[in-house]
């Protein structure tokens, strides 16, 4: 017999479930960005969402799994400001890339914190994903590089290799400069990296 889910106050039993999970991960950002994962409790995400623990485990089996959510919202944010830009040359693509990491970075200093430390090293789960999400932004930016080279014929290999260089290099940039409290400004470093960049890539 199938259930019947009457609506409550205008609101399916879904659209309430999927609110209260949208409170969690949001509480989640919020204390995985402020005092860390590892200092997490089921308890303490709850009290900042407002909810019982019950409906923690209504949509999360742990905490493991809510910074999986997490990860995801956060990563999602941080793809559209990373490749917003555009650019008709690799140093152009290059530039963008950092600028919308950087900015977001000191925009969105909660999430910055999640992706760039606090999900390192958790779990070989956690690390496969962290490598996912790079990997395919990672893609992205060698097809918009690969674009503005026509000449520039990559085999699968090298695609990979340099958008893994890129992207690790983009992550590197960012933890040193949230580390120095964005410092130097954002301008002067991007200035700095063009200038390093345009030496040693065509334009």
């Amino acid at each position: 017999m199938t259930e019947t889910r009457r609506p409550y106050a205008g609101e399916s039993r879904e659209d309430r479930e999927a609110a209260r999970r949208a409170k969690l991960v949001a509480a989640g950002i919020s204390t995985f960005g402020a005092v860390g994962y590892r200092e997490a409790t089921v308890g303490g995400i709850c009290a900042s969402a407002g909810l019982n623990k019950r409906y923690f485990y209504e949509s999360f089996g742990s905490l493991e799994d809510l910074l999986c959510a997490v990860y995801a919202d956060v990563v999602a944010d941080l793809r559209r400001a990373v490749l917003a830009g555009g650019g008709v040359d690799p140093v152009a693509v290059l530039r963008g890339f950092v600028d919308g990491f950087l900015g977001w970075a000191q925009a969105n200093p909660l999430q910055a914190r999640v992706h760039l430390f606090e999900v390192l090293g958790v779990s070989a789960r956690v690390d496969e994903l962290y490598r996912s999400h790079a990997r395919s932004v990672g893609d992205e930016l060698c097809d918009r590089l690969a674009a503005t080279i026509p000449e520039l014929e990559l085999a699968p290999g090298q695609r990979r290799f340099i958008g893994d260089a890129m992207v690790g290099a983009g992550l590197q940039i960012a933890v040193d400069w949230v580390l120095s409290d964005y410092q130097p400004p954002r301008e002067e470093l991007l200035d700095q990296l063009e200038g390093v960049v345009g030496s040693l890539l065509p334009t």
